[in-house]
């Protein structure tokens, strides 16, 4: 095995699908869908078009591949905090939904390329479909132990409280990932998600919404 730079072959292919992926985020969120090429990937990677299609046959497979990262990346955000939660399950979730919202406010990109961009073509949309699906039965599970009800009616009304609330949630992300774009003012939702503290209080409430569409 020939080592070159210190890394072996394998780990020379996967430090340059990072770099590619790296990049589509970048290239996606900035140019949008519609505007960026593979030549614009490539020059953003620092890397040639025939490493590029040596890894994926497609633009199209790359965008796939960087929306499935950026889930890959929430699930371990959902399980770390999951881990560290501790408390009551009250606690628990606002620690969830704490680590959610920091992880998409430090970066805001990544909203635009998994709820945004990713409307794009019927392929990306039912990818959206399935990690939104995702979202709604975490936001469930975080539901059903506040309940006291009956388990069956339990289960079908927070899925249903979870559908919407994660729908609303998304739509709070995607303003605050285009607030600086709309001239947005100091009461907008957009400019407030942005913020630190205005995170904080939009965490705060979240978890009283859900607490409450849990007693439901």
């Amino acid at each position: 095995m020939r080592v070159y730079g210190g890394l072996s072959p394998e780990e020379r292919v996967a430090r340059r699908r990072e770099q590619f992926l790296d990049a589509a985020v970048e290239v996606f969120a900035t140019k949008g869908w519609a505007s960026s090429t593979v030549t614009d990937v490539c020059r953003a990677a620092k890397l040639s078009p025939r490493f590029f299609y040596d890894e994926f046959p497609s633009r199209e497979v790359l965008f796939l591949a960087t929306t499935d990262r950026i889930a890959s990346q929430v699930e371990q955000v959902v399980r770390g905090a999951l881990a560290t939660g501790g408390g009551d399950v009250q606690a628990q979730a606002r620690h969830v939904l704490t680590a959610l919202a920091e992880y998409f406010i430090a970066d805001p990109r990544t909203v635009r390329v998994a709820l945004m961009e990713s409307l794009a073509t019927p392929e990306f949309r039912e990818q959206r479909r399935l990690l939104q699906a995702s979202f709604v039965e975490l936001a469930a599970r975080l539901m059903r132990p506040l309940r006291t009800t009956n388990a069956d009616v339990a289960k079908r009304s927070d899925l249903l409280s979870a559908g919407l609330l994660v729908g609303g949630v998304v739509e709070v992300l995607i303003a605050g990932a285009t607030a600086n774009e709309t001239g947005s003012g100091p009461t907008d939702l957009g400019a407030l998600v942005v913020r630190r503290r205005g995170a904080e209080e939009l965490v705060e409430h979240l978890t009283a919404l859900f607490t409450a569409a849990a007693q439901l």
